[in-house]
């Protein structure tokens, strides 16, 4: 017991932790997919960002530089404000480059610095970059794939003021890494965390919900197996109280349902097999008990000569019903397929006429009467498909069924009716009987059942059987149920009514 609790708990963790992996790689698809989509963001609000600020000052620049009455000393305390103020670096370049002035020099950009005759120039292809496409931002860096290049990306603008070639150059850094991950810790790390141990759990119970069916099918299995018909597959998700049943899918249900469904019918055959075997037994006992005290009174003369032929007309009869036995025994086995060559067309109507007629004696000698209402679906005959003589003896077995049950002076109901829409035609037998408890309707077509088992002389309990044998191997359907009309019970079965054409 311990082995397969430590078994369904390692189950349970493996199960447990691979969805937890796979919850996680899945928050990290998303969260890559954030870092990828900010960064791409972020660059495009700063370049945004950066235009603006230019626009900004350059209409600010050309507004105090027209003013005579603001010196050059005011104008440049704006700008290093500005530049403070906006967190960027200010330059004046010449369009050859010569930098009159900058606030700061960011670190990215001295590289392209270069110095020349007592003045300080740009590198020409810094120079063309700049002033290539004045007014647009550019970036430094870009992204390739997930993640940028580096770690920070700087932008650079150029415009140009109201002075002749003069131009106002931005120079700022975005730091993207820091950036994206103070979003992500700020905005998304509380809404992971509790969706991740949401998820979590909801598998945890799920995956347990999941397991347990399972395990309880196999321990049932196991249990079948060595012969224990009395266990069922019990799981406590599926009961009506538990708030875990809706986690379950239908096809587990119906899974469990189907197992506890065959294990009862293995448990009912059982019974009923133990039963059989001890009718079986009875039925051989009696006679060869009767064929063995003759046999032995005539083998010592107790029963003179001239009592020998009423004697052996008993052991006959003895032996006839133990040949009748196996006889139905050996059809019981047999008749699970058809033969093809011997498939034709045949009226039924017919058939059902002959079959009663040979019945006479049975009906007569109970007073039954017969109601035939036979239907028709070609000229005046209704015509089916099938094996002539196995579907004579289903209509005969019934028909002697019917009378079996029937009372003295009762009634039994026989029709033939056809369904256009279906193609078949549907066969129908019923008597004034004391019927079949509902309960036991779907079992009478098992082997060896008897409705009334204290009923030993009413057959073997394989008449019924041999009949859906039959039935089905034709690839139609027999079923039983109670007469409305009549009272009793009533058995049902299709036909076919030609060849059909996969079977040609």
């Amino acid at each position: 017991m311990k082995d397969k609790n430590k078994k369904s708990q390692s189950v349970l963790f493996r199960t447990t932790l691979s969805l937890a992996v796979g919850t996680i790689l899945v928050f990290l698809v998303l969260t890559l997919v954030f870092y990828r989509q900010t960064t791409i963001s972020l660059i495009s609000d700063g370049k945004e960002k950066i235009e603006r600020q230019a626009e900004s000052l350059a209409l600010a620049y050309d507004s105090l530089a027209a003013d005579p009455s603001v010196s050059d000393t005011a104008i440049q305390s704006f700008i290093n404000s500005f530049a403070r103020t906006e967190q960027c670096s200010v330059w004046f370049v010449r369009s050859d480059g010569r930098i009159e002035y900058s606030t700061s020099v960011p670190s990215f950009i001295r590289g392209d610095i270069l110095k020349a005759d007592n003045y300080v120039f740009l590198s020409s292809d810094r120079v063309l970059e700049l002033f290539l496409h004045k007014g647009e931002a550019m970036t430094s860096d870009i992204t390739n794939g997930i993640f940028a290049n580096s770690r920070s990306v700087s932008v650079s603008v150029s415009v140009a003021t109201s002075k002749e070639d003069l131009n106002i150059v931005l120079f700022n850094t975005i730091n993207v890494e820091r950036e994206v991950f103070w979003r992500l810790s700020n905005g998304l790390l509380l809404p992971i965390l509790v969706s991740f141990s949401m998820a979590l759990l909801f598998f945890s119970l799920m995956a347990r919900s999941l397991i347990r069916p399972l395990r309880a099918l196999s321990d049932a299995a196991t249990s079948v197996t060595k012969g224990d018909l009395s266990v069922r597959v019990d799981v406590p998700e599926l009961r009506k109280e538990s708030t875990l049943k809706y986690m379950l899918t239908d096809e587990i249900t119906n899974m469990v349902n189907t197992v506890n469904s065959m294990i009862e019918r293995l448990e009912r055959q059982e019974a009923d097999r133990k039963v059989f075997i001890s009718s079986i037994a009875h039925d051989l006992r009696t006679p060869l008990t009767s064929i063995k005290g003759f046999l032995s009174a005539i083998s010592d003369g107790t029963i003179p000569p001239e009592s020998y032929p009423k004697y052996m007309d008993i052991i006959q009869t003895q032996v006839g019903r133990i040949q009748e036995l196996i006889t139905s025994m050996t059809e019981a086995s047999s008749l699970s397929q058809v033969d093809e060559s011997k498939m034709e067309e045949f009226d039924i109507n017919e058939m059902i006429h002959d079959t009663v007629q040979n019945a006479e004696n049975l009906i007569s000698g109970k007073n039954i009467s017969v109601n035939v209402e036979l239907g028709k679906n070609s000229e005046s005959k209704m015509m089916v498909f099938g094996e002539s003589q196995l579907l004579y003896r289903v209509f005969y077995n019934l028909l002697t069924n019917a009378v079996k049950f029937t009372p003295d002076d009762g009634i039994i109901g026989i029709s033939t009716s056809y369904d256009p829409q279906e193609d078949k035609v549907y066969v129908s037998v019923e008597d004034s009987g004391s019927g079949i408890p509902q309960d036991k309707l779907d079992r009478v077509f098992e082997s060896f059942y008897k409705v009334d088992p204290s009923r030993t002389e009413s057959g073997f309990g394989l008449g019924l059987y041999i009949c859906r044998e039959i039935i089905t191997a034709h690839g139609e359907k027999i079923w039983a149920e109670n007469s409305e009309d009549l009272g009793g019970a009533k058995f049902i079965y299709t036909l076919k009514t030609h060849r059909n054409k996969e079977s040609k």
